[in-house]
């Protein structure tokens, strides 16, 4: 109990210096009325880049929501430092219990009225390159899929798959909110595909233009 208690602490403490961190960053948004619109009054899952978490969780850290949020050791840090923000980590991936997770958020949403969040290229990639869940979550929900990019300058790349985007301090981020997509609940086949591309599609656009507002 003593060392669960301690390494609770240090999470809170390190949660506390990302906030500190972040909030010294100059934030510019541009995006679509609906989408801006659904996220304050409705319910929507927001899809993202996995390059650009950080960030990402730091800006809707108040917006409660289910969360997917990978099944490996890693994903556990995660899990923790959601819930102290008051979020909902669903424990899941494409190759180790997305199905189930998938179900699992859907019920929530159901239950709690509260948004969700994808990575859309998942844990493990390739990078930009959407996966099918949050298409199969807006199709059995019936909410939006809203595409969120965001870039900095200047910023820390890791050197991981995905180029994980770490905002300097006192930076410029530029979060771009795209067009609401919906997926009818008798999606499948060929128009789930078709619906996986243009969600990749409007993913990739917001996150050029939050590129472009970076550089301006």
């Amino acid at each position: 109990m003593g060392e669960e208690k301690s390494e609770s602490t240090v999470l809170r403490l390190s949660l506390k210096m990302v906030e500190l961190w972040l909030s010294s960053c100059r934030t510019v948004f541009y995006g679509h009325d609906d989408s801006k619109r659904l996220l304050g009054q409705g319910q929507v899952i927001v899809a993202l880049w996995h390059c650009s978490l950080i960030y990402c969780l730091y800006h809707f850290r108040k917006h409660p929501a289910a969360i997917m949020v990978s099944g490996s050791k890693d994903g556990e840090w995660v899990a923790r430092a959601l819930r102290i923000w008051g979020q909902y980590p669903v424990r899941g991936s494409k190759l180790k219990g997305g199905l189930a997770a998938i179900k699992k958020m859907a019920k929530m949403l159901g239950e709690k009225r509260i948004h969700a969040g994808i990575v859309a290229d998942g844990s493990k990639g390739p990078p930009c390159i959407a996966q099918i869940g949050a298409v199969v979550l807006a199709r059995n929900t019936g909410c939006p899929i809203v595409p969120v990019g965001i870039s900095a300058r200047p910023a820390y790349y890791f050197n991981s798959w995905d180029r994980l985007m770490l905002p300097m301090p006192f930076s410029k981020v530029a979060v771009v909110y795209g067009p609401p997509l919906y997926v009818p609940d008798k999606t499948k086949g060929i128009e789930l595909e078709q619906a996986r591309i243009l969600l990749e599609r409007e993913l990739n656009k917001a996150s050029m233009k939050a590129n472009r507002l970076c550089r301006q």
